[in-house]
């Protein structure tokens, strides 16, 4: 789960839309991740997530990793052509425009760990030399060099 030592009460998140407690960042992204998974979305899928900076799209990143899918973030300010293009391009299996709302099942206890090193955390897109957005794929392994 989500790292705390306040016993889940202390501040996680601060952001456009609220404050969330590592309590409740935790049970979101649980709650995201068990109704990606009803979905089908799992290891070796890739989600886009089309949201704002917010407290939502840290819940949704983290959902989506849970899940065991990568996910492409996506600017809602982008033009409608460069999110089809990185739809396209990327083999998104779904686009996550909102948090509220998603099928959960009810669950929000924690999510099974599943996937390797190897698998995609996220796909970013570059604007490209060529004026073509280039995605750039980053595994775990990457993420976890970058961080140590």
């Amino acid at each position: 789960g989500v790292v705390d030592r306040s016993g889940g009460v202390g501040v996680a998140v601060v952001g456009v839309g609220g404050v969330l407690s590592y309590g409740e960042l935790e049970e979101r992204s649980n709650r995201l991740a068990w109704g990606l998974r009803g979905l089908g979305i799992g290891r070796g899928d890739v989600v886009g997530v089309l949201l704002p900076r917010s407290v939502d799209l840290v819940v949704a990143l983290l959902g989506v990793l849970k899940s065991g899918a990568g996910y492409v973030p996506m600017d809602p300010g982008y033009p409608a052509e460069r999110v089809e293009f990185m739809v396209a391009d990327s083999g998104v299996s779904l686009v996550l425009d909102s948090v509220d709302g998603f099928p959960d099942g009810g669950r929000v206890d924690r999510v099974p760990a599943v996937g390797g090193p190897g698998d995609v955390a996220y796909v970013i897109y570059t604007s490209g030399s060529t004026g073509r957005p280039k995605g750039v794929v980053i595994e775990h392994r990457q993420v976890v060099s970058m961080l140590a």
